[in-house]
């Protein structure tokens, strides 16, 4: 018992417990005395979202793996309404994250799911030792001037913009501490949450699309609550992509947030995984699954597999690199508007309009070669079935 009292970490233990408590029942006061403002409530909820936001854009993917680069304007709000979170500084968060994906599923990973669920959620801030950080895999981040400040400062920083900031802005319309407990206690307590069921949740609930070799998952209803951080097999296996969720439909708002960014000049060397390696992966996950299951009813089918799905894999990878290749020509294309002369401006425009209807055309060839993928695994599938052997 000694040695575990030894081991916990006060500060986070008592902040974790404290806080929620005092959120729910402070809250469940304020409705009870017919005191809730609808002002604070709107607040609440928009600081929610963008403290949440600023850990997964912020915290995530821009310090902790670098997949875009930020302008200094959008860093400082970052670090700012990060220390809002009470996650810890940026660097702290970072390194703990990288040692993470190092060092995922191990005993070297500090929140790791097979120590147990209870410990990927929070248990390892309960005991986590502060001083046997060193920073050394964060030494990009320790260079900036800007992420050190906050490192510094961040006790003072997170109570001021944690706590005096939310309750500052619901004193405009006289509710001090109904944004104190709502959009201060209330807000922490919940993102505190959302963040730790990435660590949890997100690693044992969803689908291996892209690799069958770590415990993250692709989840889609996680991704509502945890911003878009439910993509998580995508994530671990492609950690330099400033995305998540890659299709136009996922739920991603960190994402967006990115790009938006980009569109208005603030964020640029936006990192992406190319569509060739995306689709390669996601083929030998399904190969290897369809394997799997083939092997408990046919050793024959299982054999043969391999020589069926070639000429389709093969039709699909020489897809890719004819949409790759067209779609650099097309961006290629477009740069040269500024070099055209008026004149030729209309010569100009039929060439890319052109261009555009090849590129066009290539896509849709691919989706068709996807689509008999998928289907020459389903017949496959079907053919265990039927296969006496």
């Amino acid at each position: 018992m000694k040695n575990l009292l030894r081991r916990i970490n006060w500060t986070n233990s008592l902040f974790l417990i404290i806080t929620p408590i005092v959120a729910i029942i402070g809250t469940a006061s304020i409705i009870y005395q017919g005191h809730l403002n609808g002002w604070t409530v709107l607040w609440a909820i928009l600081f929610t979202g963008a403290t949440g936001v600023t850990i997964t854009a912020g915290y995530h993917r821009l310090f902790s793996h670098r997949t875009y680069v930020a302008a200094w304007p959008v860093k400082v709000v970052f670090l700012l309404l990060g220390a809002a979170c009470f996650e810890g500084s940026a660097l702290e968060w970072s390194t703990d994250h990288r040692n993470h994906h190092l060092y995922t599923d191990t005993d070297r990973d500090p929140y790791s799911v097979t120590k147990s669920f209870w410990h990927a959620h929070m248990g390892w801030l309960l005991t986590l030792d502060t001083s046997a950080r060193n920073f050394n895999n964060v030494k990009d981040l320790t260079a900036d001037p800007l992420v050190q400040w906050q490192h510094r400062f961040f006790v003072p920083l997170a109570i001021l913009m944690g706590f005096i900031f939310p309750m500052a802005i619901a004193s405009l319309w006289g509710d001090p501490w109904g944004g104190l407990i709502i959009a201060g206690a209330l807000r922490i307590a919940f993102n505190h949450q959302v963040t730790f069921c990435i660590n949890s949740v997100c690693h044992v609930f969803g689908k291996n699309t892209y690799s069958t070799e770590i415990s993250a998952r692709d989840n889609w209803v996680t991704a509502l609550f945890t911003y878009g951080e439910g993509f998580h097999n995508y994530h671990h296996k492609f950690m330099f992509d400033y995305r998540n969720g890659i299709n136009f439909y996922h739920f991603d708002p960190a994402k967006w947030v990115i790009r938006s960014l980009a569109f208005f000049g603030l964020a640029t060397n936006l990192r992406r995984a190319s569509q060739k390696l995306v689709i390669r992966h996601v083929m030998q996950v399904d190969e290897s699954y369809l394997m799997a299951q083939l092997k408990t009813y046919s050793g024959n089918l299982a054999e043969n597999l391999e020589s069926f799905l070639q000429p389709v894999k093969l039709k699909i990878m020489h897809t890719i690199a004819h949409v790759e290749q067209l779609e650099a020509d097309y961006q290629e294309l477009k740069t040269q508007k500024l070099h055209y002369l008026q004149d030729k401006m209309s010569e100009y425009q039929l060439k890319i309009k052109h261009q555009r209807d090849i590129l066009k055309h290539a896509r849709s060839e691919l989706h068709q070669a996807l689509l008999h993928w998928g289907s020459t695994l389903k017949l496959y599938a079907q053919q265990k079935r039927l296969s006496p052997f």
